[in-house]
């Protein structure tokens, strides 16, 4: 669904981070945007929405961008800290896990706007961003419910932050508005980039009865593949990577967002607070099913178009909990 631009260089997190002219269009006194991000961009999941998302908004806005994949947590700052100190005037931390590194750092840039995905403290000078895709988690747990035939549906993710917490509690919620005896399975595999064990952790779903899974990490899809049952892609359209088994996915397109905070950064309207782009802004939708949705019965398509025409008018409001899970 997104193009992949393959121009310019990736910037691993050991090295210096580096403006590149093949991946923007360059304004030398215009707004200079940067993005650090945990993973690979070419992940199909949270770090392509992110590095998708920061290309949109080059486009729209005709800025500069760079960014840095497979940031760890320990050389978060430093980078953060470099593209400040080379002019970028707004820089995303795309991680939950960015949060105390953008705030360091945004304490010594003040004129730098910083935003950090799903922050757990503002400054003036930075705000936060979050991913509302539990939203769509409640049509994809109302959907595997519905599709399954053990009513046992599976959900894999990486670690219990607020917003992993808040997609689980919704796909249960979905589920059992669906099927109110389904059992929803779910494991937190503790990394945010295993596939490996995100694979493995899916089997073990599947061999307890899952015959749906919710893939919130890399690698999930493969196990569906190799155990023959159907999946439920994230944050982008999943189908390729397994076309006879992925259903749909949750779309979450991060271009609005980060356009919209870089026209507010330079019409110097920017305000500190939680930006939140989901289903009433066009940002969180379902993929096309690429003909899989005769796989669901058709009652069920029916109450899964209703509830996204419901949510996106707003009336009705997916519950947003963020408590751990049991």
């Amino acid at each position: 669904m997104f193009e992949r631009l393959k121009q310019g260089i990736r910037v691993a997190a050991v090295a210096l981070p580096i403006a590149v002219g093949g991946m923007s269009v360059a304004e030398a006194d215009g707004l200079k945007i940067a993005m650090i991000l945990p993973g690979p961009i070419s992940d199909n999941d949270w770090n392509s929405v992110g590095y998708n998302g920061l290309q949109a908004a080059a486009k729209a806005l005709g800025a500069e961008v760079a960014y840095s994949e497979n940031v760890t947590d320990a050389d978060a700052e430093r980078i953060l800290r470099d593209y400040a100190s080379r002019g970028y005037g707004l820089v995303f931390a795309h991680s939950f896990s960015f949060g105390d590194a953008a705030l360091n750092v945004a304490e010594d840039f003040p004129d730098t706007v910083f935003m950090a995905g799903t922050a757990k403290e503002l400054a003036p000078n930075l705000g936060t961003y979050s991913n509302p895709d539990y939203q769509g988690a409640y049509l994809a747990g109302m959907l595997g419910a519905g599709a399954s035939k053990s009513k046992t549906i599976g959900w894999v993710g990486g670690m219990p932050a607020p917003n992993m917490l808040a997609n689980l509690h919704a796909y249960e919620a979905g589920a059992k508005e669906m099927v109110p005896d389904a059992k929803v399975l779910h494991t937190f595999i503790g990394s945010w980039f295993d596939p490996p064990k995100a694979k493995e952790a899916a089997i073990a779903q599947v061999e307890q009865g899952a015959d749906v899974l919710s893939a919130q990490g890399v690698g999930v899809i493969d196990a569906a593949i190799a155990k023959n049952v159907f999946a439920l892609g994230a944050m982008t359209d999943q189908n390729h990577l397994g076309p006879k088994v992925v259903l749909t996915s949750v779309l979450w397109d991060l271009g609005p967002l980060v356009t919209a905070v870089g026209k507010a950064v330079e019409d110097k309207s920017w305000k500190s607070e939680n930006w939140a782009y989901g289903i009433a802004e066009g940002s969180v939708k379902l993929a096309d099913f690429h003909g899989l949705d005769a796989n669901v019965p058709p009652e069920v398509l029916k109450a899964v178009q209703a509830k996204f025409d419901a949510i996106k008018s707003g009336a009705f409001t997916v519950p947003l909990d963020t408590s751990n899970a049991e």
